[in-house]
């Protein structure tokens, strides 16, 4: 059985038409390359880990637009949880317009693809750095994990359910972690997808494996925990579910760009070294 590969962006921080986030930063460029860069590796779904906006802009119709746009050009689910930069009730019925069935809030939905299931949970915390799942959510999560998917489930929320690894972000994660973990433990979920941190990051859940996100937007630099680092290009997450594993690593629209730039790349340097 052929892993299936899913792209996972996050915190694209998408800014009124015109407006250039941190007056330098054009992240609906930066969305369209990471889209761009995503279909070459043939995606079986893309998921979008929050922050769909920056600062609650009312952006998000033309975000639905754009996705779903996506989503018919490849022919796969875009999968959207929001952030605490969306406002409550943004991601509504123009997003996840494949969704199977819908939670306690409009972005809890299930998505099924290839017999895995993936399922959104909206982590709330609009305005707010961390973020809370209410009783009624761990309730109907539970109540879906109790039927094992086919080749498990995938948990897609905004606010890591651990600490970050930069200290500038500590505290901003999942306000009761322990609650999910309680329902994770045991149950078919194969890893745990976020974003809000800016940084490609792995953890653990108990056993459950957790995999954050660059930001399609901008990441943080950690030389200097509290500096934005401006780069060229939009950064993502590859995940390749197989039947014993998921993997995980990170990639950016840049390296994608660079095979079809004009100039070669340099040739791989030879060892002076021999083998003895």
């Amino acid at each position: 059985m052929e892993p299936l590969t899913i792209i996972q962006l996050s915190d694209t921080h998408l800014r009124p038409e015109g407006q250039l986030l941190h007056g330098s930063i054009d992240s609906w460029q930066r969305t369209e390359q990471a889209l761009e860069a995503a279909a070459c590796l043939d995606p079986d779904a893309i998921v979008v880990t929050g922050d769909i906006a920056d600062r609650g802009s009312d952006i998000h119709e033309r975000a639905a637009g754009i996705f779903n746009q996506a989503q018919r050009e490849l022919d796969c689910p875009v999968i959207t949880v929001p952030g605490n930069h969306d406002p409550l009730g943004a991601i509504g019925e123009s997003f996840n317009t494949r969704r199977l069935s819908t939670g306690p809030h409009p972005a809890d939905t299930v998505h099924e693809v290839l017999g895995l299931r993936i399922i959104g949970l909206d982590s709330g915390g609009f305005q707010l750095a961390r973020g809370r799942l209410e009783q009624r959510q761990l309730d109907w999560l539970a109540s879906l994990l109790a039927v094992p998917a086919p080749r498990g489930s995938l948990l897609l929320l905004h606010h890591p359910p651990v600490e970050a690894a930069n200290e500038a972000r500590a505290g901003r994660g999942l306000e009761n972690p322990m609650e999910l973990a309680a329902i994770a433990a045991g149950s078919d979920i194969r890893a745990i997808l976020c974003g809000h941190y800016h940084q490609a990051s792995t953890s653990q859940l108990l056993s459950t494996p957790v995999f954050m996100a660059p930001a399609v937007s901008y990441n943080m630099n950690p030389f200097a925990p509290t500096q934005i680092v401006d780069e060229p290009a939009a950064g993502f997450n590859v995940i390749k579910v197989g039947a014993k594993s998921v993997d995980a690593f990170a990639a950016t629209s840049g390296q994608y760009a660079a095979l079809h730039a004009s100039t070669p790349l340099p040739a791989p340097v030879k060892s002076s070294q021999t083998g003895n």
